[in-house]
């Protein structure tokens, strides 16, 4: 078994490949990459509402704020059903930090394979998508192990202040 992180779930060692997929698993990473991708756009506009909320305070001179910044992370959590899952601990497979979130609703086609000859190179894959299959450290037999996640977005206002000690 390996251990990408020390509080992840240990990754089934299987070299499962694209051209060895079911349909039905398949189906299911299609409708993984679909709910991504819907997801992709909801964190980009509550992103983008928060810039917005920082633009305004740091440009009001009655505000204390003089910076900001907006990060988040996305936790993708074990199906339940999964023999690995207890219910004691976070179950957590993989996390994606703020930092590749700049593509989120860009609409683009960010398939790795779409010029390869490759099972998926047909496929639409949005941006998350494309981060838990080329990003981490997840291949497909894991990806499939994903039940649920969990988002995190927050900003965080940031103000210097200089000390005047003589």
């Amino acid at each position: 078994m390996k251990y990408p992180k020390e509080n992840y779930v240990p990754y089934l060692e299987r070299d499962l490949k694209a051209e060895d997929l079911s349909v039905p698993q398949f189906k299911i990473l299609a409708q993984l990459n679909s709910e991504l991708a819907v997801i992709g756009r909801l964190i980009e506009s509550e992103m983008t509402t928060l810039i917005s909320a920082g633009e305004k305070r740091i440009g009001d001179p009655d505000d204390w704020v003089e910076d900001f910044e907006v990060d988040g992370s996305i936790t993708f959590i074990l199906r339940k059903e999964d023999p690995a899952f207890n219910e004691d601990d976070d179950n957590i497979l993989v996390e994606l930090a703020a930092c590749p979130f700049v593509y989120l609703g860009d609409e683009l086609n960010h398939n790795e394979f779409q010029n390869w000859d490759h099972a998926m190179k047909d496929e639409f894959h949005c941006w998350l998508y494309h981060c838990l299959y080329d990003h981490t450290d997840l291949d497909w037999i894991n990806i499939l192990r994903i039940g649920s996640i969990w988002i995190d977005v927050k900003i965080e206002y940031q103000k210097y202040t200089g000390i005047n000690i003589k």
